[in-house]
């Protein structure tokens, strides 16, 4: 492109969407094109929430998926600590799965910045290849530390395991 006077001009950088470039950086999403990704986080709303605040209360029934972008949530059934997740780990899957009340109470242990998927919207992730995956990657990790079988990603903590992709 040329101005008048026939210098090129440079076309502004595209700035992506926050949420676009946090999904690109999980190991799980890191290959996908823009397009996709664009379509991805589309379907996703952010929230913030403060260190206290619940995403999900047990026995409650749940109707968001969470998608940790930042900070540190604490997993607790019956008042009794079970995992903490963090940043690439999904919460209320199991909730929208199956519409039996939560199983779980999640609460911020620190200001948490998180993408989050309504029932509509979880409809809509579970026809994406790549979102199936996370979730059986989730849902599998999560019943092999159930049944106390350490596996090489515990270290302490228990969740989807999309940490973020190495740079």
């Amino acid at each position: 492109m040329k101005d008048g006077a026939g210098m090129a001009l440079s076309r502004p950088a595209k700035t992506l969407d926050p949420k676009v470039t946090f999904l690109r950086a999980l190991t799980g999403f890191s290959g996908l094109r823009d397009r996709d990704l664009v379509s991805l986080a589309s379907l996703f709303d952010e929230v913030r929430l403060e260190a206290g605040e619940r995403l999900i209360r047990e026995g409650e029934p749940g109707h968001e998926l969470f998608l940790l972008a930042d900070g540190l949530a604490l997993v607790s059934l019956r008042e009794e600590a079970l995992a903490t997740v963090g940043a690439g780990e999904l919460v209320g899957e199991m909730s929208l799965l199956d519409p039996a009340p939560s199983s779980a109470t999640v609460t911020a242990l620190t200001p948490v910045r998180a993408l989050v998927a309504g029932a509509r919207s979880f409809g809509a992730l579970l026809g994406r290849p790549e979102v199936m995956r996370l979730l059986a990657l989730t849902l599998t990790r999560r019943l092999r530390a159930s049944q106390g079988s350490p596996a090489p990603w515990q270290q302490g903590r228990s969740g989807s395991g999309m940490s973020p992709a190495p740079r």
